[in-house]
């Protein structure tokens, strides 16, 4: 895997670093690190060992453009995401090719404020919402032999979010490249205002390393493990999302919420590729583990079969399960009163969230991907997913988590 700036990779704010929800500034269906993927040799093979009936050659091939429209929609008028994006990858020399990618997407619909549902109703409330993001970056590949140094630049904008990255990957071939060594590092520098904020601005930064390793186990056999180590600090609070104290006399205003100021994470990945030749199919086994400084704890299993229907059709079916503990600072509301002048007569909560994300719950990904070749030069794709969240502590309403379909359509060009 190659670290992956989160500018590009997922909207800050992604509820623990698994595949949750996409919220407000959270991409939907992607993970909030690069801690998720495999690394770029694994997956190279993976997709070889998936279309080998396509053919090593084009599979293998370098210089292609890629264009990919995703349509994200929460069920009940919730969070709608259409997003466009645009890949290339050219071979410039011998040892030298040039990647690159745009996306732009626009957000709209409504998100939980993070206010109980008003009395009589089991609707939590939202609030409407409506943006576009711009982002991009830039990726030069060196290979020196066994070697390959890979430096990125990327930058993401949008009304209330800047982001600018710095990554730096290197890999190096060993026992005759039946072993790859991934190591990485990425620094964002961020800028976020919104509604809790006014006309401010806070910064935040986020820095992320990873050591991976890639082994060929068999002539069809593939397995890779990543360890990701990351820190995060600054304003690091969703400034969409309030927080209610029962204390207060007004009971539907809502403050805004406070989370620590520090965040680490560790993430360990693990996949593993199998071709089955018998069967013209190649089924991949992921597990990620996930924890942080907030107390929370996820564990996420995907399995994917890639299905070969003749010459020039490969069928995917995917099924992904993701569990994880409730942040540390996680309550409804508090049985206090913020404004009381002085000290208070119950003493306030050092940091506080009603962010359903940070709660405890399991959510369920499931769905089908198609692969069409046409001709020499071109492969289209499509795919349907279905998003199902459920919180499990038993207080937080059911309605605060979403359900969403998810509708994919793109092609490759080789060339």
């Amino acid at each position: 895997m190659d670290i992956t700036f989160r500018s590009i990779a997922a909207r800050p704010g992604a509820p623990s670093g698994g595949k949750g929800p996409s919220q407000r500034f959270v991409r939907p269906g992607r993970p909030s690190s690069g801690g998720e993927r495999s690394a770029a040799s694994c997956r190279r093979l993976a997709v070889a060992l998936a279309l080998y009936c396509f053919g090593r050659s084009q599979a293998a091939a370098e210089n292609h453009v890629d264009y990919k429209f995703e349509y994200y929609a929460e069920e009940s008028d919730r969070i709608l995401v259409r997003t466009h994006s645009a890949l290339f990858e050219q071979k410039l020399a011998p040892d030298v090719a040039l990647k690159g990618a745009f996306v732009y997407d626009g957000i709209s619909g409504a998100t939980p404020t993070g206010g109980p549902p008003p009395a009589g109703s089991k609707q939590v409330p939202t609030v409407e919402l409506d943006d576009t993001r711009l982002a991009g970056y830039v990726e030069p590949r060196f290979k020196f032999g066994r070697n390959t140094l890979a430096p990125q630049v990327a930058y993401s904008a949008e009304e209330d979010y800047e982001s600018l990255g710095l990554s730096l990957n290197y890999l190096v071939d060993f026992n005759k490249r039946n072993t790859t060594l991934n190591l990485g590092v990425a620094h964002n520098v961020d800028r976020v205002t919104g509604f809790y904020l006014g006309n401010r601005w806070e910064d935040k930064t986020v820095t992320d390393m990873l050591a991976g390793l890639t082994q060929v186990l068999t002539p069809t056999t593939l397995f890779n493990a990543t360890l990701t180590m990351g820190t995060a600090s600054g304003y690091l609070a969703d400034p969409y999302k309030g927080f209610r104290f029962t204390g207060y006399p007004d009971p539907e205003a809502l403050f805004p919420e406070k989370r620590p100021g520090h965040r680490t994470k560790q993430i360990l990945s693990t996949t593993l590729t199998q071709s089955l030749e018998p069967l013209d199919a190649s089924p991949e086994l992921t597990y990620r583990f996930y924890h942080d400084s907030h107390d929370i704890l996820s564990h996420t299993v995907t399995l994917e079969w890639f299905q070969s229907l003749g010459p020039r059709l490969i069928v995917a079916p995917l099924v992904r399960y993701y569990h994880q503990s409730e942040a540390y600072f996680y309550r409804l509301s508090y049985d206090a009163d913020p404004t009381y002048p002085q000290t208070p007569p119950v003493p306030l909560p050092q940091f506080y969230s009603a962010d359903y994300r940070l709660s405890l719950f399991r959510s369920l990904t499931y769905g089908i991907s198609l692969t069409f070749k046409v001709g020499r030069h071109m492969v289209f794709d499509a795919a349907y997913k279905r998003y199902d969240m459920v919180g499990l502590d038993g207080e937080t309403p059911q309605s605060s988590y979403p359900t969403a379909n998810i509708y994919t359509v793109g092609f490759r060009i080789f060339f």
